[in-house]
């Protein structure tokens, strides 16, 4: 399967964790009620001076005093540690940060917002640290405290990926993909990126034709229809009958594009029974320029001429057999008698006893958009299910349809 391939580097994932430092880039002044012996305050005084003069080794300095001072009641040992926090931030020193946030994390006295600051700086520490079982943790603390930053968010699925857990990563950002469809907002691409990534490393072909789908349905670009209609194919029990229908699909959005995908679609279309199709495809492809002027010329003259030919033909195929009458309405839409066709098409379906009556459906959702019936054509492809890749590609009419 082909793999949508993204470098998500780590000096990238630097940026959310600096901003997660800013939510404790100074002393707080919680526990205003209590107060500070003066063997503490006066260092820490001075290393808030210091701080303040951007001198945040000096400023450690000072905070280390204050911290040797004995019996330091538990309002003092939180403005040591907070203190020493941001100024080891300031300064660089990540691990003395980290054993400083810790600290404050087991004294038990932090709650709501102090809690979720603490816990947003040191899960960024951590992430800084490449310890990413850490900063899951941490971060995992910083949701249940009811912290709601989504730069936290995004923390947790890199540091998922970046340990290799790509089961988590997809629990993560499909419920967060279905949920921003629901509410109605474009999922954000490179999330969309990650999720299809994660869902193939995991084998989770469900999650990755939800993330494609979604990809081509906010974010449209030719690569991912190409991994979408792939991903399909290579469903179980895809039917190989629809072929035919993933180009007319990328015929639609404009993606026919080599001189292969010109003849494969005539011949595609010309075993299908759509012969008035197949003639207009082989013709684009001359008229587009992309047929008719290398070394494989003659053989897509002979392609053309054959299309032209059965295009002409009536209710039999070229052996005789009789074309079955949904196959017939389908091309004679495609012939431009679209009130016969659909008419046709209709009754068969109304009739029953059809072999494929999931692709009859989807072929008339096709039929009603070519048309220019969209809102009937809508209709048709919601009502297209089964197994074998008829409801994929009716869901992806459905996006071409809709707009």
């Amino acid at each position: 399967m082909r793999t949508i391939h993204r470098r998500f580097k780590q000096a990238a994932f630097a940026a959310v964790a600096s901003g997660l430092f800013m939510l404790a880039a100074a002393p707080a002044t919680t526990y205003a009620a209590d107060t500070l012996r003066p063997d503490v305050a006066k260092p820490l005084n001075a290393a808030q001076d210091l701080y303040r003069a951007h001198k945040y080794k000096d400023a450690l300095g000072k905070i280390a005093q204050a911290a040797a001072v004995p019996g330091k009641t538990p309002y003092e040992t939180y403005m040591v540690e907070e203190m020493r926090g941001a100024a080891a931030m300031a300064a660089g020193e990540t691990g003395t940060a980290a054993q400083a946030y810790e600290t404050l994390l087991g004294s038990g006295q932090l709650k709501g917002e102090d809690e979720q600051r603490v816990t947003a700086t040191l899960a960024g520490v951590y992430f800084q640290q490449h310890n990413y079982a850490r900063a899951i943790q941490v971060a995992q603390r910083y949701q249940k405290a009811g912290g709601g930053d989504p730069q936290m968010r995004t923390l947790l699925v890199q540091s998922y990926y970046l340990s290799n857990d790509c089961g988590n990563v997809v629990g993560l950002l499909k419920s967060s993909a279905d949920a921003e469809v629901r509410g109605g907002r474009a999922p954000d691409e490179s999330n969309l990126q990650l999720l299809a990534t994660c869902a193939q490393r995991n084998k989770d072909d469900t999650a990755y034709r939800g993330a494609l789908e979604k990809l081509v349905a906010y974010h449209p670009k030719q690569s991912y229809w190409d991994d979408l209609f792939h991903a399909i194919r290579n469903k179980p029990g895809y039917s190989s009958r629809l072929d035919v229908d993933t180009y007319r699909l990328r015929r639609t959005m404009g993606s026919l594009a080599t001189a292969d995908d010109y003849m494969e679609m005539t011949q595609l279309s010309i075993v299908a029974g759509t012969t008035a199709e197949a003639k207009q495809v082989i013709d684009q492809g001359f008229t587009s320029g992309v047929l008719g002027h290398d070394a494989q010329a003659d053989r897509e003259k002979r392609l053309q001429a054959l299309a032209a030919k059965r295009a002409q033909g009536g209710a039999t195929d070229s052996n005789g057999v009789p074309i079955p009458a949904i196959d017939q309405g389908f091309n004679k839409v495609y012939a431009g008698q679209a009130k016969d066709g659909l008419a046709m098409m209709e009754a068969a379906i109304a009739k029953g006893g059809l072999d494929h009556p999931d692709e009859a459906q989807l072929h008339l959702g096709i039929a009603y958009y070519v048309a220019g019936q969209k809102t009937r054509a809508v209709q048709a492809f919601r009502a297209v299910k089964g197994t074998d890749g008829a409801a994929d590609l009716a869901r992806l009419w459905l996006l071409v349809a809709s707009k």
